[in-house]
Formats: structure tokens, sequence, C-alpha cells
């Protein structure tokens, strides 16, 4: 049986401590109190159950360096930090159990920073524990403090220069300088809430500490982060694109200004952070929790592509954190390279767009939809307009106006052979295909700053198929530019003139979610796309006013018909509702009857029509006759 004894606070009351004996079972062999504890008296055969403070708990372990006597834990309300660090039962009960179960004790590796001990984990800055909740009793609790944590998100942050030294696989020195909001540090994966969901277990004795670094580009990524994480916790194994992840051997951590430090809860300021290990300096027996999980060696492990560094460092460094990443000029200088090209006119682009317009021309004469969006397959107008887009964002004139130059040249291609179509076809009918792209209003702004958005999405992607995209930019400009040219055709200026308002709403919006788009993906500070932003905006407020009224007459037309088809009035049934005009109102409806209409009929029907949707109107009425099953 082992020769335990009980070792507690010695400011514990004398009531208290009886309570204490009167839970643990068996009872011990002794109890004392700190104060009066003897370490010669002991040896490797003895064991030393303690209830203590953070605080002395390390003064023992102090004493006990390379000692070979057998240290057990008791939960003590002011042993925070150890029994984080070491996994103590929580149950006092419980954990005097897994002393009495344990049979032998492993050696454990210690964390010290600038040779002070460690219990449980070195903090810098902001605490990682902003992105993940600690253990609710329930799902909605849990939602809850997701959502205090994810407030906290929204506000200034300011980027610390630091410069972290560590030891590779090959026992290297290497050397970090980087950008961070906060870094945690650990000596046990397992021992700290954080670093058991993100990190596989490293086991009590691998030689190894391990940092997690908290490195945001950008708010967005933060909150977007935080918005994930209330709703799907984060789970095992999954480290966030902004957090690096360094295991080694030993490290330091210096900044040009303090560093504002936090290590077991007590906070500090040093200019430089030695972090080592102190490896199977004494015998202290972990939690179950630690000492059944998976005991592991390895090499130093790095993942150090989230952290900013060079020219990135120094633009985080420069500010507060910005709400959208700022993509350096290395990140899109590919991307630039194809929108340079992409902006100058070329004979293939003027080929394209010459057979797109024609096929979608040809498709609007036979009212099929199929064609005219097949035509948009050829369209090239995706290149030009992405880069004026992108041109616009960053004010780069040479862009703009290479982008613009092969946009007119298009339109004017298109324009021509829609106008000779147009001549030489037999035709001149307003069918659904032509009336779609003279009557504009907000659902096509809404369609070209989807498209916009796509188009610009898929240029900052290389693995998406920018096809696709152009399809979406092309259906919002090459029809109703091929309605314009009909226009011009048929001399019918109401027809060219709402075709080019919708062609303009467009590429007005298109240019202008796009832009927004490669903002939000980091292609630009907002100070220097905020003169081309402004102006796009204002061209699309301008443009959107006369679309709003459209849309608002829309709306009214569709009221009407929805109040009067199916309508039975005491003449008949109101079939086929159609409004020909809204100023003056008039309609044109069918009304099925089952007795013959006379003339005073008419002019009854056309008052019972106007008390139903309240205002006159003038009426086009088509007459049908309802006959009843015969017997």
């Amino acid at each position: 049986m082992k020769k335990i004894t009980f070792v507690y606070d010695p400011e514990t009351e004398q009531e208290k401590l009886e309570e204490l004996l009167g839970r643990l079972d068996p009872k011990p062999e002794r109890h004392i109190s700190y104060a009066e504890l003897n370490l010669s008296q002991y040896s490797s055969e003895d064991w030393l159950a303690c209830s203590l403070s953070d605080v002395h708990l390390k003064e023992l372990l102090e004493q006990l360096k390379d000692s070979e006597i057998n240290i057990g834990l008791l939960p003590h309300p002011k042993m925070e930090q150890g029994k984080k660090g070491f996994g103590i039962n929580s149950k006092f009960e419980k954990a005097w159990e897994e002393i009495q179960q344990a049979e032998e004790i492993p050696k454990i590796d210690l964390m010290q920073v600038n040779e002070q001990m460690t219990f449980n984990s070195l903090v810098i800055g902001t605490s990682l524990s902003i992105l993940y909740s600690n253990s609710a009793s329930n799902f909605f609790e849990g939602i809850k403090i997701r959502f205090a944590q994810l407030l906290k998100l929204f506000r200034r942050v300011k980027l610390k220069s630091y410069t972290i030294k560590y030891k590779n696989s090959k026992d290297e020195e290497q050397t970090i300088e980087t950008a961070a909001m906060g870094i945690l540090a650990v000596a046990h994966c397992e021992s700290n809430l954080i670093f058991r969901r993100v990190i596989q277990d490293s086991g009590l004795d691998d030689g190894r500490i391990h940092l997690l670094i908290l490195a945001p580009k950008s708010l967005v990524s933060l909150i977007q982060f935080g918005l994930q994480n209330l709703f799907f916790p984060v789970k095992d194994n999954t480290l966030p694109r902004f957090v690096g992840y360094i295991s080694t051997s030993e490290a330091v951590i210096s900044s040009s200004e303090n560093i504002q430090f936090a290590l077991d809860g007590e906070e500090g300021e040093e200019k430089e952070l030695t972090i080592i290990l102190v490896e199977e300096n004494f015998k202290l027996l972990p939690g179950l929790s630690i000492i059944e999980a998976e005991q592991k060696d390895g090499p130093a492990e790095i993942n150090a592509n989230a952290l900013p560094t060079g020219r990135l460092k120094e633009e985080l460094l420069h500010s507060y954190l910005p709400w959208v990443r700022h993509a350096t000029s290395e990140e899109f200088k590919d991307l630039f390279s194809l929108l340079r090209k992409n902006s100058m006119t070329s004979s293939t682009y003027l080929v394209l767009m010459a057979l797109s317009t024609m096929i979608a021309t040809f498709g609007l004469f036979g009212d099929s939809a199929p064609v005219v969006i097949g035509a948009m397959i050829l369209a090239p107008l995706m290149g030009p307009i992405i880069s004026l887009a992108m041109g616009a964002l960053r004010q780069d004139s040479l862009l703009i106006k290479n982008s613009f130059i092969t946009i007119f040249w298009g339109v004017i291609i298109g324009l021509f052979f829609s106008i000779l179509i147009s001549l030489i076809t037999p035709l001149e009918v307003l069918n659904d295909q032509i009336l779609a792209r003279i009557r504009p209003n907000l659902l096509d702004l809404g369609i070209a700053i989807a498209s916009g958005i796509a188009g610009a999405y898929a240029y900052s992607k290389e693995e998406i198929n920018k096809t696709l995209a152009g399809v979406a930019i092309s259906v919002a400009l090459v029809p109703p530019l091929a309605v314009a040219g009909i226009g011009i055709g048929w001399m019918d200026w109401g027809v060219f003139g709402g075709a080019m308002l919708l062609l303009g709403t467009n590429l007005a919006g298109i240019v202008m979610s796009a832009s927004l788009t490669f903002l939000m993906l980091g292609f630009s500070p907002f100070r220097l796309a905020k003169r081309g932003l402004l102006i796009s905006l204002g061209i699309l407020i301008a443009i959107a006013l006369p679309l709003g009224l459209s849309f608002n007459k829309m709306v009214e037309e569709n009221s009407i018909i929805q109040n009067l088809s199916g309508k039975e009035i005491p003449h008949g049934l109101l079939r086929n509702v159609k409004v020909v005009q809204m100023q003056p109102l008039k309609l044109s409806v069918t009304i099925l009857s089952e007795k013959a209409l006379d003339e005073q009929d008419f002019k009854e029907i056309q008052e019972e029509i106007e008390e139903e949707i309240g205002q006159k109107i003038a009426l086009e009425l088509t007459l049908g006759v309802r006959m009843s099953e015969s017997e």
C-alpha cells in the first residue's frame, strides 16, 4: 500500500481540514501543513498528495528539482493554473482516486519563460480564446458564450512586430519576423483547451514547445471565423488560416517595443522572452486526461505560411488592422499581367465580338432565348470590363484608357453588325426577347451586380473557369447592345434608348460590383480606391433612378394584373389581363360571359373594373363565351 502524505494549504481552517480529510478514502498515512513540510524526511517510495495554491505549488516544485519523491495533486480553489496545466480532476474524490490507482508516475516536461516555471501557458498580446469557447453545459449557453466572443472582434486592432527564433528539425536556428495580434505558448497540447482542439496530442515528454501565432490580415477574416464558430464550433485539428503553428525545442521571442504578456495569468513586460523546457525534472502525476493522451515523439513542426512577412508585414504594422486584406504586389503580379493583356484591343477580340453579336441578333429576331444565351459563350467582353474595374479601383490611368478603348470598339462592332442584320431582315416585330431589353428595371441592375462579382472572383481565383463568369457578364451586355443596333436599323429611337439605358446600367453595375469585390479581396487599399469607387457609385446612382421608376411601374402593373386576373364580376369572369400603358391607364381584358352582351353592358364592365382598381381606365375588351355542361 502506498505511503501517502496529504499536504494541505497552511491557510486552511481546522473545520475545512476535517472536511477534506473526511472525503479521503482510504485515509492518508498522515497529513501535514505545507508550512511544516520537511522534504528531507521523504524518499522515492513516498507520495505527497498536495492541495495547494499555485504560489505554494511553484515553491514546492522548485525544491523538488531532481527529486524522486512522487507528487500527486488535489484540486484547490487557488490552483487554477496548476489544475489546467497538469489536467487535474476538478472533483476532489476523483483526483484522490487517481492518485490511489497510479502505479507509476511518468516524468513530465515543464516550460520555463525567462527562467520562471510555467504550469499552463504564456500569452502574449490577445489570447486566442476570443475564437474558441470554453465548455458549455448546453447548446444555447455555448451560443451565448461564442456570441459574446464574436462581439469582441468588432474593435480596432493594432498588430505588433515580433521576431521569433526557434530550432528546426535539424536543430538549426531559424528566424521569422512577422506582425501578430497575439502568441500562445504551452509545453503540453493536452493541458490547454485551444491546443487540444486544433493540434494533435503531443505527449508529456516529447521535448517540444508549441506556439500558436495569431496573425490576421484583416478584421473581416477574424469576424468571418467568429461567425462560423458561432454555430459550428471548431473541432479537432482545425487551424484558422490566419494562425501559424511552430513546434520546437526552444524559442526566443523579441520585439522593438516592450512585450506585454501573461505567464500563468500573471502579467509582465519584457523586451525578450526566452522559452525552454525543463525536461524530466521531477515526478508529478498529471490527470488521467493527459496520461491517456497519445504519446508521440517527432521533429519540430512548422506551419508559418499564414504569417505575414516582408512588405505585407510592414503594411500591416503601418496602421490599424484593415477591414479587408490588402494583397501585396507580389501576390497579384500574375493577375495584373493578365488584366493588362485583356485590356488591349486585338483582332481576336473584334472577330469574337462580331460573331457573338450576329448570333445574338439572329436569336433576338427568332425570339429564341437558347440562341441568345449560346451566343454569350463567344462574347469576349469580360476581359476589358474586369480590367476597367481594376483600373478604376487602383486609379491606373493606362489600364482605364486601354479598357475603355477596347470596350468602345467592341460596342461599335456590335452596333454595326446588329444594324446590318436588322436592315436585311424583313422582320419588324417587338417580340418578347426584344421587349425584355427595352424596359430595364432594378432587377436588371441586380443581374449586372451579381455578374460583376462573379467576374472579379473568377479572375482572382486561378482554379475557377473564367468562361462561366464571362457568360454571365455577356448575357448582361451583348443582347441589349444588339437590340440597340436593331433600334437604329428600324429608326425606332424608343427601342434604341431603352436598350442603351440597359447597356449603360449593366456596364456601370458590373464595373462597380467588380471593383468592390476586388477591394474586399484585398487588391487595393481603400484610400486609393475611394475616388474610383465614388465616381462609379455616382454613375450607378444616376442610372438607377430611372430604373427605380421603371421597377415601381412594373410593380404597379403586376399588382393590377394580379388583382383582376380570374376576378368574377357581375357580367362574367376576367381573363388575360394585360396593361397596355400606365399613363393614362389602358388595359386589355378578356371577359367570359354566359349571355350576350350589348354596349350598355360594356360600359358597366368598364365601371366594375374601375371600381375594383380604384382609378379610371381606357379598356380594350375581348368577349368570350362561357358555356355550362350540357345535360
